[in-house]
């Protein structure tokens, strides 16, 4: 029997409704047929694919300290307003992702000690988990796609490994301390595997922050979850410490000079006095006057930077917390990849609409082959 095509009702250009809907019926078994095909591949993908599990922290970073500390109220009573200068300069928030994606920092990461399932009793790094076939999780998803849509990437990796030039360590330059950092390729391979499994989630508007890792075992995931945390944390508390020992030394040098000056100045009003007591004369008069004016606005200045050296020595001794967990590691209880049931619905619905989409064109696309037959 023919089939029939369905094309616009004369003085339409909509198609009919009703036909739209028997041209479905009358492939049903075929759509019904395809959309099983694709369900089935969908469950295939689902359970083959990696179980990988996801644990994180939440934490609020310092933004500010105000008022309130122990040596902030001592401060207040030996008449030094600590302000600011306590809290000490800190990383803004919006920088964080820029550090944990750097190079440094996923080189200390590397170095977080896990155990993992085909180690059990040795730990190990995650330098050598993702270097080290031998600890990695089989998987067959990845096999097929290794060898079927990711075989050009297979031959050009045999032929990039060969070149001896591939072979050349890269090289990195540190932004803080600028020095060189030459990575082999194994750690160029693990430091690109850390990028891509770190989270990071910012909320500005409630002003925390989400910090995780997403890792094929539960365990492991969270011990590199709370080593991120503490690197993190490191970074911001050198950084802060390095700016209020920079604020120091440059408060301690103008102190100094001041003091200096201050004594100079105070030797002169003296001996002045000293050699000139008791004389009544305009010109000594006005040459004190000067003198005591250089001294007072000496003393002042001294008398500041004296309270500001005390400011940024009590801020260098405060130990104030960066960054403040609200919501702790735990170790991770459900898989957070593959979503099954997301990947089974995707397939089922892509495959409705393939079998719907194909049972529909397929006698517009027999028709134009016919008619391109028949001119031929």
């Amino acid at each position: 029997m023919e089939e029939r095509t369905i094309m616009p009702t004369p003085g339409s250009d909509e198609i009919d409704l009703k036909d739209l809907i028997v041209q479905l019926w009358k492939k049903r078994k075929f759509i019904l047929m395809v959309t099983g095909l694709f369900l089935l591949l969908g469950i295939f993908v689902a359970f083959t694919s990696p179980v990988s599990y996801t644990a994180s922290c939440t934490v609020v970073p310092q933004t500010g300290q105000k008022g309130g500390s122990n040596l902030g109220g001592l401060a207040s009573m030996m008449g030094v307003s600590l302000g600011s200068a306590m809290s000490g300069e800190t990383l803004s928030p919006t920088v964080y992702p820029q550090i944990i994606k750097s190079v440094p920092f996923c080189r200390e990461i590397m170095k977080t000690p896990i155990t993992a399932e085909k180690s059990p009793n040795t730990p190990i790094t995650l330098y050598e988990y993702y270097t080290d076939k031998q600890y990695q999780p089989k998987n067959l998803l990845k096999g097929v796609k290794k060898y079927t849509v990711g075989l050009p990437g297979v031959i050009l990796s045999t032929v990039r490994k060969s070149s001896p030039v591939d072979e050349a360590p890269g090289a990195y330059t540190d932004s803080v301390t600028g020095k060189v950092i030459s990575l082999t390729p194994k750690e160029r391979s693990a430091i690109s595997a850390i990028q891509q499994n770190i989270l990071f989630e910012s909320n500005p508007k409630d002003g925390y922050i989400k910090l995780g890792y997403t890792f094929a075992e539960p365990e492991a995931a969270a011990a590199i979850a709370d080593n991120l945390f503490n690197t993190l944390e490191k970074y911001v508390k050198n950084y802060k410490a390095q700016k209020q020992q920079d604020n120091l030394l440059f408060v301690e040098s103008s102190y100094t000079e001041a003091r200096n000056d201050f004594l100079q100045k105070q030797g002169n009003l003296a001996a002045f006095q000293d050699a000139n007591r008791g004389l009544v004369s305009a010109v000594a008069r006005a040459t004190e006057r000067r003198l005591s004016s250089e001294y007072d606005i000496a003393f002042t200045v001294y008398n500041e930077l004296a309270k500001q050296l005390e400011q940024a020595k009590l801020a260098l001794k405060e130990s104030t917390p960066v960054l403040t967990v609200i919501d702790p590691v735990v170790v991770p209880q459900q898989r957070s990849e593959p979503r099954r049931g997301v990947i089974m619905a995707a397939f089922l619905f892509l495959g409705l609409i393939i079998g719907m989409g194909w049972a529909l064109t397929k006698p517009f696309v027999q028709d134009i082959v016919k008619k391109v037959s028949e001119v031929e």
